[in-house]
């Protein structure tokens, strides 16, 4: 078994939900493991010499690890800028200004306004009740992830598919104080626990959905 097998492993068994967490947890506690490496005092000259090396292995997958992760968000940026670009109109006539013929009661939004929120169907509130419930059971202990998660779910499923950094923001944009940025929100949350959410899809590559019957079945069993 390799290290990269052995460190998924470990992560397991330690109950962290991916190895990336665990790596970062190992680097975090370096003392705690170097302490414990060298207490038996045969041993404390081998028993450091394999902490470095295991230190230095661990360092180098965290680099990498954020490397890969940068590269990725990158990508999703560009694919997701693609789109964009091709759903653009190609008419180019100028537009319409506006006269001094327009009456004066005419009202045109500010920047600073926000559209109102749809109201949500019975089913489709039933199926975020679901997967609340879906989320308080089996999601992530912090409330403000959970909270996220269940808004990234209402974004998808009233307007989705979503691109990756479109999402990210209007996540980031709703709740601006439950992370120190829209790269630590995504990172914590969506990006972290994609492939354990239900209903949750990437129809393509960068692009994210919520499917609103996808879930109904594995949310049935769930424990109240």
């Amino acid at each position: 078994m390799d290290l990269l097998e052995e460190l998924d492993t470990e992560a397991e068994e330690s109950g962290f939900s991916s190895r990336s967490e665990y790596i970062r947890h190992l680097l975090l506690n370096r003392p705690d493991i170097r302490q414990m490496a060298t207490a038996d005092d045969s041993s404390a000259t081998t028993d450091s010499t394999r902490v470095e090396e295991i230190e230095q292995t661990i360092e180098e997958l965290a680099d990498h690890h954020d490397e890969l992760t940068q590269r990725i968000t990158d990508l999703e940026e560009e694919v997701e800028q693609l789109h964009l670009n091709a759903d653009q109109p190609t008419d180019s006539s100028p537009p319409v200004s506006s006269t001094p013929n327009d009456s004066p009661t005419d009202h045109h939004p500010t920047p600073t306004e926000q559209p109102k929120e749809s109201q949500l169907s019975a089913e489709e509130q039933r199926v975020l009740d679901n997967f609340k419930r879906w989320l308080d059971n089996n999601g992530p202990q912090s409330d403000d992830a959970r909270t996220v998660l269940v808004d990234a779910a209402h974004l998808l499923g009233e307007q989705g598919p979503l691109g990756a950094s479109e999402l990210r923001r209007q996540l980031y944009d709703r709740h601006p104080d439950a992370y120190s940025s829209a790269e630590a929100l995504w990172a914590s949350t969506v990006e972290r626990l994609y492939d354990d959410l239900p209903g949750f899809e990437r129809p393509e590559y960068g692009m994210y959905m919520f499917d609103q019957e996808a879930p109904m079945e594995s949310l049935a069993d769930s424990p109240d």
